[in-house]
This record gives C-alpha cells, sequence and structure tokens, in this order.
C-alpha cells in the first residue's frame, strides 16, 4: 500500500537525515512524498543540509557556505554517508516519489539559492514531481519570478488566514505549518482556496487522529513505521 505521506528528511529516526539512504527507507517503506532541506555550497551548490552549519549531523564544524561542494563531501554523515546534492536526490526520486523542497533561505544568507534550485529541478526534469516552500517568503515570491509552472509553498508555525491573499498572488498551493495550529475553519478556508495544508509533526496518534480528518491536509512525520500502521489501520477501518 502507498502512504500519501511525507517523510520528513526520509526517515530521521533510523537513518541519517537528508541523506540518500534515509530517502531509500522512505521509500521502501511506501511512502508517496520525501521532504529535503537545501543549503548553497561555496562555488554555488545546491546541497542537502538542515542546518546552516554541518556540525550537528557530520564529523565537520563550520557554515554549508564557507566550504566547497568538494570540501563538504570530504565530511562524513552518521558512519559512512556523504553530503548530497539536490540533484543526486531528484534523480533518486525521480518517476519514484514527490520531492518537497525547503530553501533554508534566512534573509541574504544565499545569493542566488533561487537560480540554483531551479536550475536542478529543470535540468533533473522533476519540474512535475517538486514543490519548493520556505519560511522565507521573499525566496517563495522570486521562485514564482523563474517558473510559471513551479508548485510553491508557504511555512508558516501559526494558522493565519492572513497570507492567503499573498499565496493566491503568487499562486502557491501548498501551506505548511505545526499541526498543533490546525483546525476545521481553517481547513475549509484553506480547502475553498485551493491550498493543500501540509501539517508537522505527525508521530503520534492524536496528531494523526487532528489531521486525517481532512481531505486537503498531507501529514509530515519522522516515525514513519508508526504512520504508516496508523495510515493502514485508517484506511482498513474508516
Amino acid at each position: 500500500m502507498k502512504i500519501k505521506a511525507i517523510a520528513h528528511r526520509g526517515y530521521p529516526v533510523k537513518h541519517p537525515e537528508n541523506t540518500i539512504s534515509s530517502y531509500q527507507a522512505a521509500l521502501n517503506l511506501g511512502f508517496t512524498h520525501v521532504e529535503l532541506d537545501v543549503q548553497l555550497s561555496k562555488d554555488g551548490v545546491p546541497v542537502l543540509m538542515h542546518d546552516s552549519t554541518i556540525d550537528r549531523t557530520t564529523n565537520g564544524r563550520g557554515m554549508v557556505k564557507g566550504y566547497t561542494l568538494k570540501e563538504l563531501q570530504e565530511f562524513i554523515v552518521g558512519d559512512r554517508e556523504r553530503i548530497p546534492t539536490l540533484e543526486e536526490a531528484l534523480l533518486f526520486a525521480k518517476n519514484r516519489m514527490a520531492v518537497s523542497i525547503e530553501i533554508k533561505q534566512k534573509g541574504d544568507l544565499y545569493s542566488g539559492i533561487e537560480e540554483a534550485v531551479f536550475h536542478v529541478i529543470k535540468n533533473t526534469g522533476m519540474l512535475e514531481q517538486v514543490y519548493v516552500n520556505s519560511f522565507d517568503h521573499y525566496t517563495i515570491a522570486n521562485m514564482r519570478k523563474l517558473s510559471d509552472e513551479l508548485e510553491l509553498g508557504i511555512i508558516q508555525h501559526g494558522a493565519t488566514p492572513a497570507v492567503i491573499p499573498f499565496m493566491k498572488e503568487i499562486n502557491a498551493t501548498y501551506l505548511s505549518l505545526r499541526v498543533e495550529y490546525l483546525t476545521k475553519e481553517y481547513a475549509e478556508v484553506c480547502k475553498e482556496a485551493g491550498i493543500t495544508i501540509v501539517v508537522w509533526p505527525v508521530d503520534k496518534e492524536w496528531q494523526f487522529d487532528k489531521a486525517v480528518k481532512y481531505s486537503n491536509v498531507l501529514c509530515t512525520t519522522n516515525e514513519l513505521e508508526y504512520f504508516k500502521s496508523l495510515y493502514i489501520n485508517c484506511k482498513q477501518n474508516p
């Protein structure tokens, strides 16, 4: 059975986050979507890393943008993996999974990251299999300037209707927020606007029960096997 949900950074509970092995685990479990985080190397290559530094997830230290791609790939993630490029991740997912690309922009941390990310999406032929989102809404507005076809999303912590007119203006159709803020009223407002809500984290039963009520809500989970068990039970016993 396919599990219609987003595997957050792959399967981070059992594998190093934002690595090919983590995405392979999500694919093996039948997840339809995978989420990944993009930063920019010193020489302008989009690479996968949640933090702006490599300290937490590798055996190195320092800012991602302080190293070239070649230098970044000398560091080890987990026991033996290296930092993947966005290109490698998209080619892995091609014709297998949809991909949620989060651009980790903060102000002007990365000049040209939008163009670099779009270039990779286009060159890998993944335009119809991805959507790009960010907490930095200027970044998403810039992505729209690059393409009328690319699916876009906005990330925010809470649930505010104030963002919906902006989303309509740039034709963004995914809205991510923490599951605690999901309400029936907000789900209905977003559905009327043609927006898919993406909630996180959905790692516990009460979070699953809260989100599964709505047809326009997509769950993001770290606990893939547990989520899968809840999902299958829900489908078998509606």
